[in-house]
């Protein structure tokens, strides 16, 4: 029997159609974080309102997590990083999403750097993200977005999440939004 398209429903049949998995959504949850975070610290901190927590349906479960955080480092040569980190259990992985080990550059999912620009205060960058896990558990496991300073400046600095380090009250400057989505999927 020959494999049939339906053009109009999208349906696909035939008898002879073997070796497709054919995959499913089971769940999706999405938090957006739409005030905003700084912090002076230069180890990671968890971002408040970006995390998402979901029990899986089983041990083969894999979840796509899709995140997207306005972020800027305080301007005149400030750096700062985000990344994104998963915990089970009370136990936080930090090396899901981030990249190797290179000399003394921390290992994140994202960094900014700002320049030494008159306007480079008022940059703010999308940092993104997408990736495939597979926790390879039943219990809760919770994904969340965090940030730091880069480096030791000897004087207060920040970094920040939808906002900049001159937030003026002008039609200027916009309201941004924030997102982590995580997506369970199965075969």
């Amino acid at each position: 029997m020959p494999i049939v398209l339906n053009g109009t429903t999208g349906d696909i049949s035939g008898s002879s159609l073997t070796g497709i998995d054919t995959g499913k959504v089971l769940a999706v949850s999405e938090a957006l974080k739409k005030d905003s975070f700084s912090t002076q610290n230069n180890t990671f901190t968890d971002i408040t309102g970006l995390s998402v927590t979901m029990t899986p349906a089983s041990t083969s479960s894999k979840f796509l997590v899709t995140y997207n955080v306005c972020f800027s480092p305080r301007d005149q040569h400030y750096s700062g990083a985000i990344r994104c980190v998963k915990v089970v259990g009370g136990t936080t992985t930090d090396d899901i999403y981030v990249g190797n080990a290179a000399g003394n550059r921390i290992r994140c999912s994202n960094f900014s750097f700002a320049d030494n620009e008159q306007h480079s205060y008022d940059a703010l960058q999308t940092q993104s993200g997408s990736f495939l896990h597979s926790p390879n558990t039943t219990s809760a496991v919770t994904f969340k977005m965090q940030c730091c300073l880069l480096g030791t400046y000897g004087w207060a600095n920040d970094v920040y999440v939808n906002r900049t380090n001159t937030w003026t009250d002008t039609a200027f400057f916009g309201s941004p939004v924030s997102s982590i989505v995580v997506r369970e999927l199965v075969s």
